[in-house]
């Protein structure tokens, strides 16, 4: 499939998700288990293609993917994602919606009633006592839709078109052999070809940093939802040093996850000024700050050995 022909079908599906997600009185999240035959053969040859064009829009802003259902390969339970576009108006009104499904299934189950937020407060701690059914369900979507509210508003530029389209464009070429075979056709007709620079985030070195501690109850933690959520749940409680026990052990070490939790650290420093129970805990918020920076040091070096 050429370039320009992926780009196409790479929007025609963020675009289809979007039509999806506005019939929020039917089934307005396609989920991972239906996906491919029921919205997108006519688009994509597999459900594994049409799975890993999904992947490719999350990773450069176009949608979101919710985990739904957790896989339990004892009970034979596959996990089950769910698709939704980044985009601020349409995640507010699913929110909206499944936070109204949600106060209804508590009140069926448990015979009382309570708001979607008292719900989710009460629910949380027992998530996983809930995997697979309706109310797990609806809880996980709900969760996990305020929290892609959050992302979008923390930064806003991000989930802009004119961003998604350039890091749409700079990743397909790194997926397209004919791009690259187009790139040393035309270098080949120029008369000095510089050789190009070995990016360093292709290199083992950088893997290598990256590479997370993921055993344990924070793998599963992180599966659900996501690194940023989890160190922006710690520093609100003010958890210093469960965060500084992260870094340590590689619990958190990908590049994007270390300069999320330096830049929320230096917020933190800044609102001390104001904020007296902040101030109490100064000393400690520089601490992990300079150990967040340490780390990211280490990534820009590597950029520097290679990139120059």
């Amino acid at each position: 499939m050429p370039s320009r022909d992926l780009f196409s079908t790479l929007i025609q599906i963020r675009d289809r998700i979007r039509d999806i997600n506005k019939q929020i009185y039917e089934e307005p999240i396609p989920t991972s288990d239906i996906i491919y035959r029921r919205y997108f053969m006519d688009l994509t040859d597999s459900e594994d293609q049409t799975l890993y064009f999904l992947k490719i829009l999350s990773e450069t802003n176009f949608i979101f993917i919710l985990h739904i259902v957790e896989p339990d390969p004892i009970l034979r339970i596959p996990g089950i994602y769910g698709y939704v576009v980044s985009e601020l108006e349409i995640i507010e009104s699913l929110l909206r919606e499944f936070n109204k499904k949600l106060e209804i299934l508590y009140e069926m189950e448990k015979q009382k009633k309570a708001s979607a937020d008292t719900i989710i407060r009460e629910m949380i701690p027992y998530i996983k006592q809930y995997n697979n059914s309706n109310l797990g369900k609806v809880l996980n979507v709900c969760i996990m839709l305020d929290q892609f509210i959050r992302i979008i508003k923390e930064k806003p530029e991000e989930y802009q078109d004119t961003y998604r389209f350039v890091k749409l464009k700079q990743y397909l070429p790194k997926e397209e052999d004919e791009f690259q075979e187009k790139k040393i056709q035309r270098e080949e007709t120029t008369i000095s070809v510089e050789t190009p620079k070995r990016r360093a985030v292709d290199t083992e070195e950088y893997q290598e940093l990256s590479r997370m501690n993921l055993s344990g109850n924070w793998g599963l933690a992180v599966q659900k939802f996501g690194v940023n959520f989890l160190i922006r749940v710690h520093l609100r409680k003010l958890e210093f040093d469960i965060l500084k026990k992260l870094l340590l052990q590689k619990r958190i070490a990908r590049e994007e996850d270390l300069i999320f939790l330096r830049d929320s650290l230096r917020k933190m420093e800044e609102r001390s000024l104001f904020d007296k129970e902040l101030r109490n805990h100064l000393q400690e918020i520089r601490e992990l700050k300079r150990i967040a920076q340490l780390k990211i040091n280490q990534f820009q070096l590597l950029r520097k050995k290679y990139e120059g």
